[in-house]
């Protein structure tokens, strides 16, 4: 079985269409906010197809007056991941299918540049691995998403317009205003750009993980840490694999890289309420 990620959107039913034309063992999953007062539109689209090709079908609606605290994207992707996990493991399914595609790739890339992160890829991956789910993107390296809107059309299948994905008060969006006048033809040499970028990172997270091994061999000596080029990449990864739900930002990756390398040999450094990164006699201790 496969799980896929449908908000009923044309890339998502795109790709639930192509799916569809491959193999039938799918999971349709569709999560509803209730933030637009036409939502519900979305979520019938999808069950509609889905009860006509007799897919199964999953569906979560949350209470629109249900709260959250700080970044809604953030709030979303916690209760979306979290209702694909337990139909990942319902169902046994091999993978996880989202329908990101080469504009989202570009848009994250932007995106990734205005925030001035470090990350270790930028725009999207193809393939990457959440909450012990393998998750799928054929999409971000396949089509943009006029090629989309031109199959949807062309083959009569029907899907849900989200006209907040118009409004520039969001980050995303600025961009992909700025972005929409490019040909596909333009948008692919900034790809072939993109791709040139993440294979010198490719090169930089080699280094990175090589010396990773050798600090966890030493039980994350100070005095080893001391030594390498790349201590921001390599407290995210220490912090990534060692502790969950953890924000980072670049002030405080360099303050923990600080207190890693600081004369104090033995002190505590507070990641969040009660969580403490501790180091005893200028080794970290987990």
């Amino acid at each position: 079985m496969i799980l896929l990620g449908v908000s009923g959107g044309p890339d998502s039913m795109y790709l639930l269409d192509l799916l569809y034309s491959k193999r039938k063992d799918i999971v349709v999953a569709t999560v509803n906010y209730n933030v637009r007062e036409n939502s519900s539109y979305d979520v019938e689209v999808v069950r509609k197809y889905c009860q006509e090709k007799e897919i199964i079908f999953e569906h979560l609606e949350i209470d629109k007056n249900a709260c959250f605290k700080g970044n809604f994207e953030q709030w979303a992707r916690n209760i979306r991941f979290d209702f694909f996990k337990k139909l990942y493991e319902k169902y046994n399914c091999e993978a996880l299918y989202l329908a990101h595609q080469k504009d989202d790739f570009i848009e994250s890339f932007f995106m990734q540049k205005e925030s001035n992160r470090k990350p270790d890829f930028f725009g999207i991956r193809a393939q990457n691995e959440i909450f012990g789910m393998n998750v799928l993107r054929p999409l971000v390296n396949k089509v943009f998403k006029s090629e989309i809107l031109d199959y949807l059309h062309k083959n009569k299948i029907d899907y849900a317009y989200d006209y907040t994905n118009d409004l520039t008060i969001y980050t995303r969006n600025k961009i992909r205003d700025r972005l929409k006048n490019l040909s596909n033809k333009e948008k692919s040499k900034i790809i072939d750009e993109i791709n040139k970028l993440n294979q010198n990172l490719q090169m930089t997270e080699n280094e990175v993980l090589s010396e990773y091994i050798e600090w966890k061999n030493t039980n994350f000596s100070q005095d080893t840490f001391a030594k390498f080029k790349n201590k921001d990449r390599l407290v995210y990864k220490l912090i990534y694999e060692k502790f969950s739900n953890i924000s980072l930002s670049k002030g405080k990756i360099n303050s923990v890289a600080e207190f890693i390398l600081s004369k104090n040999r033995t002190s505590n450094y507070l990641l969040k309420n009660d969580v403490f990164m501790q180091k005893k006699h200028g080794k970290l201790v987990f």
